[in-house]
């Protein structure tokens, strides 16, 4: 059986890695590891929340007899922490971008502000305070941006990937070549990016998973079409 996968080796996945980071503008926290509090005596932030879980499983597999994959779905929900803010925070912009060896796409780009609490611009479906937030504003109250150790979820509205830019498409994840009982996949890097900045000060995290895009071409009849979703929620 030839060998379709779409898999790079380890030094073509820290490529596309630093292409996606250069993309998404990440400094300071890099990317490796899955994201924390960023090692600093300045203020710092954290991000919670895996940035991409499939809907249907850690290792989707879209079966199509003509080896394409129509959609990729995204709907982050995410939460943003932030310490040592002395000054409170003025301005949250969070960013998520997905990447492959055919090169990345910026999929959301929104900055929440102070002066706006509970405005939800672009792709934000809603803004709060975490679920975990016991005090009497509960998770339904705006943001406390002046607070100096503070958090806010943030959800997005579902969006298809392959519709955002013209790295990640129908096309760059598709394997029509594929014969009978076959598999190509597609590893697909998705990255988070949280800045922070209140006072003169600012903080940058950022959290990074990797997701395997699957399609088989099984021996004899097929089904035709399919989705994939990713969603964080």
């Amino acid at each position: 059986m030839a060998d379709h996968s779409r898999n790079g080796s380890s030094s073509e996945t820290v490529s596309r890695r630093s292409v996606l980071g250069g993309a998404a503008a990440v400094t300071g926290a890099g990317l490796t590891g899955l994201g924390g509090l960023v090692a600093s005596s300045r203020p710092a932030a954290a991000i919670d929340g895996d940035p991409a879980a499939f809907e249907a499983g850690d290792a989707p597999t879209v079966t199509s007899n003509d080896g394409r994959i129509e959609s990729v779905y995204l709907s982050p929900v995410v939460e943003v922490s932030w310490s040592d803010f002395s000054d409170g925070v003025e301005r949250v912009t969070l960013i998520l971008a997905v990447g492959s060896d055919a090169g990345v796409d910026e999929v959301y780009r929104e900055t929440l502000t102070a002066a706006d609490p509970d405005a939800t611009p672009g792709d934000v479906a809603s803004v709060g305070r975490p679920e975990s937030d016991r005090s009497d504003a509960g998770p339904d109250a705006p943001p406390d941006f002046g607070a100096v150790d503070g958090a806010l979820t943030a959800r997005f509205e579902r969006a298809d990937a392959t519709e955002r830019g013209d790295a990640v498409t129908s096309e760059s994840l598709s394997a029509p070549e594929i014969g009978g009982g076959e598999t190509a996949t597609t590893t697909l890097d998705v990255v988070f990016r949280a800045d922070v900045a209140g006072g003169g000060d600012e903080a940058t995290v950022v959290r990074t998973t990797t997701v395997d895009v699957a399609v088989e071409n099984p021996d004899g009849d097929a089904t035709a079409g399919g989705s994939v979703g990713v969603d964080a929620a």
